[in-house]
């Protein structure tokens, strides 16, 4: 059964001082613009953050930018800045420093319903260590914790979990339909209901498979997830994959044949050898290809027929290396054949969101969650630390 969120409405917010938790992990384009086909992640949190404002708050944004432990990359928040107060229609301030003192002072010349963003928090290492101290020094900063960051509620890191142990606390407006959305798919998804599993992170992917079995009618593979599975038929070579995961991807086919539907066709290529990109039957697969790096044309058709007569569909992580010209044609195939059906489709993934901003296709689903892990995380049953806190408490 679901569990209820502490939301907006549950704590008292007008004219205080409110730190939001946000993702704003977009892509920033070479010209340093984030643009409209860029900031799908910014534009969700905007409801939270102009309740907020229209509620008289004095708004801190603290959002990560990077993977964890990056280095070297560019983690400039100027452009982040300057989109959110394209946004906004105002300016939105940006404070130099997490010093407590620093930001206390900079708040303190603050009117009510104005915003202000905070450095990125992924540049203090106390961030992915969850630790009391940094977590101590954030609360202090504010009156109230909102998390308008459902994608890393799945991370235990201390913005996230900590700090809204310390000071009263409520998930955002997009938190909680992310939230009760997913948790949907889970409790009481209408039928047929069709999983589409792809992306490149096999080991997080294989293990979703499993719970998915348990609520889905049939789950359509893609991506390095399909190719671990043709490699555990016998299609092409087990080389290219960890042992363990071949092997639980042979258990899986082994209990779920008739469930989990494989592609027909597909592109391969090794360039070592100059094989180019083809489309092949998978029967029909050379031992010496280097990989499949996108769906058929006929594996397409068919997992489009399979979801045109479904109720539910949910789809995570592109079918091929769709960031390549030449592999992008099964992944937007795909996103534009589901966005015309009548089911419900519920899409998510950073790299699968990246590829409806670029073909402008966001708004033609039912919902697009902001989160990638978070979002397979919620659907295989595991824990969310950054939600424990928010969750109302059983009388």
């Amino acid at each position: 059964m679901t569990r209820k969120l502490r939301t907006m409405d549950d704590v008292l917010l007008d004219g205080r001082e409110v730190l939001v938790r946000t993702d704003f992990n977009v892509a920033i384009g070479k010209d340093g613009v984030v643009n409209q086909d860029e900031d799908y992640r910014i534009s969700a949190a905007m409801s939270t953050i102009e309740e907020l404002i229209q509620r008289r708050c004095k708004v801190m944004l603290l959002t990560h930018l990077g993977r964890p432990g990056e280095k070297g990359g560019n983690f400039d928040l100027g452009p982040i800045r300057r989109r959110l107060a394209d946004l906004l229609g105002e300016e939105v301030r940006q404070i130099d420093s997490l010093s407590v003192t620093r930001v206390s002072a900079v708040i303190a010349g603050m009117e009510g319903g104005t915003v202000a963003l905070l450095p990125n928090i992924r540049e203090d290492e106390r961030e992915m260590s969850r630790n009391k101290g940094l977590a101590e020094e954030l609360a202090r900063m504010a009156e109230v914790y909102v998390n308008e960051a459902f994608s890393v509620s799945h991370r235990d890191q201390t913005s996230v979990t900590l700090v809204p142990t310390l000071i009263p606390s409520c998930a955002g407006r997009r938190t909680v339909i992310e939230y009760e959305t997913l948790s949907g798919l889970m409790d009481q998804p209408s039928r047929p209901y069709i999983g589409i599993v792809s992306g490149a992170k096999v080991e997080t992917k294989v293990s979703i498979i499993n719970s998915l079995l348990k609520v889905v009618d049939k789950i359509l593979v893609g991506g390095m997830v399909a190719n671990t599975f043709l490699a555990a038929k016998g299609y092409c070579s087990s080389e290219l994959h960890r042992p363990e995961d071949i092997d639980e991807a042979k258990k899986i086919l082994l209990k779920a044949d008739q469930q989990l539907v494989l592609p027909v066709d597909v592109v391969v290529s090794n360039q070592a050898k100059n094989i180019q990109a083809k489309v092949v039957d998978v029967k029909e697969m050379l031992q010496q290809i280097d990989g499949v790096w996108d769906l058929g044309p006929k594996t397409i058709e068919l997992y489009l027929e399979i979801c045109q007569g479904a109720k539910t569909v949910m789809w995570n992580g592109p079918v091929g290396k769709f960031e390549d010209p030449v592999y992008e044609k099964g992944t937007y195939s795909l996103a534009e054949g589901l966005s015309g059906l009548s089911a419900k489709v519920v899409v998510g993934g950073g790299d699968t969101v990246h590829a409806l901003e670029k073909l402008r296709l966001v708004n033609k689903f039912d919902h697009v969650s902001v989160g990638g892990g978070a979002m397979m995380a919620l659907l295989e049953g595991s824990r969310m630390p950054g939600l424990e806190p928010l969750f109302v408490k059983d009388e």
